[in-house]
C-alpha cells in the first residue's frame, strides 16, 4: 500500500482536488453545448422511460446519444437535479486522471512524474470540461484508456475502449482511426514478409470490428427511420455544418492554429521551440520521443480533417486530445536527461505561468472564444442568477426578454428546476435583452444592442458580465 501511494499520490491528490472542485460547482447549470448533449438528450430518455431510441430531429446531433442515456439513468436512480448530473461525471473524471497519469509515467523519468503530470493536467480546457456535465470527459477517459491499452497490447481493454468511443460521439470515431494507426505501428512487426504482414494487420484490425458494427447498426436504424445520417438540412446546427470553399479551409487552418495556442498553450509551444532549437540532434535519437511525436502527428493531422471542411466545427473542446499529446511531447523532451537543470526549471516556470494565465484570457466582445474551454467562464453562473432575480424583482415578464445561446433554451433545460419559462429569440425589436459576453453573438447583433438598447442593470465579475438592457424609445 505504501509503495502504491508513493507512486500514485499525484493521482490521489488530483482526484481529491477534482472532487472538491466538482462539489463546489455542483449547483452550476448546464452550459453551452451541455444544454443540448447533457440536458435535452437525457430529458428525452428520462421522459420516455428509455422507450424511444432515436432523438427528435430538433435535438438530434447525429451521433449515438449514449451520454444522454447515461445521465438519464442517473436521474432515474437518484433524481433529476444538477447535483446528480455533476456527480454522474465522477467515475469518468477519476478514470481520466488515472489514465493520464499512467500515460505520463510511461514516457517520463520517475523522479519527474509528478511535475510532468501536473503540467499536463492544468490545461485550461481540460480543467473546464471536468467541471461541466460534458460528454468530452468520458470521451477523453475512453481515449486515454485506448492509448494505454495499445501500449500494454491489451486487446480486450482496447476493444472496450473503442466501442465506448464510438458510443460517445463522431469525434470518438475519428480518434479511433488515430488509435488504430498507432496500434498497428506499435504492435505489428513491419519487417516481416508481405503475407505474414497482411495476416498481422488483419488480426490487429479485428479488435475494432465490434465498434464498427455498433456504428453500422445504429446508422442503419437511424437512416431507416429518419432518412439521414450525421446531420440534416433542417438541423438547428445546419449553419455549423455548412461546407466552405478552399479559402474557408485555409481560414479554418488558421483558426486551428489559434485554438492550439489559445488559453495559455502558447507557453507550451514556446518551451517546445526552445527545446528543439537547443537539443534537436538529441531529440531525434530518443525512441520514446519519436513514439510520442508519431502519435501527436497522427492526431494533429487526422482529428481536424472532420472539422476543416465546415463553417463552425472547430470548437476548443474538440481539440483537447491534441492539446494533451502536445503537452506530453513537450514534457517528454523537457524531462529527458540531456536537458540542463537550470534551463529545465526556467522552462517549467514558463510553461506553468503562461498556461495558468490562460484561464484569465478574455477577448473583446466581438471576438468569439470557447468559453466552455476555460475556467474564466465560472463567474457566469451566479451572475446569470442575479440577473434573473433582478427581472423577477422588477416584474419583467421573461416573454418580453430576448437572449442568446445557450440562455435561449428553456429555464428547466438549463437548471432542471421544473420552471416552464424561457427567454425569447433576439430579433432586434424586443423590449428587453439579457446579454452576456459569454454568448458570442454576431457583430450585427452586438451593434444592435449597443445602438438600440440601454443597459439598465449590469452584473460583472473577473471580466465576465451580464447586462439587462431596455430598448431605447
Amino acid at each position: 500500500m505504501h509503495k502504491v501511494l508513493k507512486i500514485y499520490w499525484p493521482v490521489a491528490l488530483s482526484s481529491l482536488i477534482f472532487l472538491i472542485a466538482l462539489l463546489l460547482n455542483a449547483d452550476n447549470a448546464f452550459f453551452w453545448d451541455t444544454v443540448q448533449l447533457g440536458s435535452h438528450h437525457a430529458d428525452h430518455y428520462f421522459k420516455t422511460n428509455f422507450s424511444v431510441l432515436l432523438l427528435p430531429d430538433n435535438i438530434d446531433s447525429g451521433h449515438i446519444p449514449a451520454f444522454g442515456a447515461y445521465i438519464a439513468m442517473f436521474w432515474k436512480f437518484f433524481g433529476r437535479s444538477l447535483w446528480v448530473s455533476h456527480l454522474a461525471m465522477l467515475p469518468f473524471g477519476f478514470g481520466l486522471i488515472f489514465q493520464l497519469f499512467r500515460l505520463t509515467k510511461r514516457f517520463i523519468d520517475p523522479k519527474y512524474w509528478s511535475i510532468a503530470f501536473g503540467l499536463i493536467i492544468i490545461d485550461p480546457s481540460l480543467m473546464s470540461q471536468l467541471l461541466l456535465v460534458s460528454p468530452d470527459v468520458p470521451l477523453l477517459f475512453f481515449f486515454l484508456l485506448a492509448v494505454n491499452s495499445v501500449l500494454d497490447n491489451k486487446k480486450i481493454f482496447l476493444m472496450m475502449a473503442v466501442v465506448l468511443l464510438f458510443l460517445t460521439s463522431m469525434r470518438g470515431m475519428m480518434l479511433s482511426v488515430c488509435i488504430l494507426i498507432f496500434d498497428l505501428s506499435c504492435n505489428v512487426l513491419w519487417r516481416i514478409k508481405i503475407k505474414e504482414l497482411c495476416i498481422a494487420l488483419l488480426k490487429g484490425s479485428l479488435v475494432y470490428i465490434p465498434a464498427f458494427l455498433v456504428f453500422i447498426t445504429f446508422s442503419f436504424i437511424h437512416f431507416q427511420e429518419k432518412g439521414w445520417i450525421g446531420f440534416h438540412q433542417d438541423s438547428p446546427w445546419q449553419e455549423s455544418f455548412e461546407k466552405v470553399e478552399f479559402a474557408g479551409v485555409i481560414f479554418n487552418i488558421a483558426v486551428l492554429g489559434w485554438r492550439i495556442l489559445d488559453f495559455g498553450r502558447i507557453g507550451i509551444w514556446i518551451v517546445l521551440f526552445i527545446l528543439f532549437a537547443k537539443y534537436r540532434k538529441q531529440i531525434i535519437k530518443v525512441p520514446r520521443i519519436r513514439q510520442v511525436s508519431f502519435f501527436f502527428g497522427c492526431i494533429l493531422f487526422l482529428l481536424p480533417l472532420n472539422m476543416l471542411w465546415a463553417k463552425g466545427l472547430l470548437g476548443n473542446r474538440y481539440l483537447i486530445p491534441i492539446y494533451l499529446f502536445c503537452s506530453l511531447l513537450c514534457a517528454t523532451i523537457l524531462f529527458s536527461d540531456f536537458v540542463g537543470q537550470k534551463l529545465r526549471i526556467g522552462l517549467i516556470l514558463t510553461w506553468a505561468v503562461i498556461l495558468i494565465s490562460g484561464n484569465f484570457w478574455i477577448y473583446p466582445p466581438k471576438i468569439s472564444q470557447g468559453w466552455d474551454a476555460t475556467l474564466a467562464h465560472l463567474p457566469y453562473y451566479n451572475l446569470r442568477l442575479k440577473a434573473k432575480k433582478y427581472l423577477d424583482d422588477q416584474k419583467i415578464d421573461f416573454s418580453r426578454v430576448a437572449s442568446f445561446f445557450p440562455n435561449d433554451a428553456g429555464i428547466d433545460a438549463i437548471e432542471l428546476n421544473g420552471e416552464k419559462r424561457s427567454f425569447t429569440v433576439f430579433k432586434g425589436d424586443n423590449d428587453f435583452v439579457f446579454y452576456s459576453n459569454i454568448y458570442n453573438v454576431s457583430d450585427q447583433e452586438y451593434d444592435d444592442i449597443i445602438s438600440n438598447y440601454e443597459v439598465i442593470q449590469s452584473f460583472e465579475k473577473n471580466g465576465v458580465f451580464v447586462w439587462i438592457c431596455k430598448r431605447k424609445k
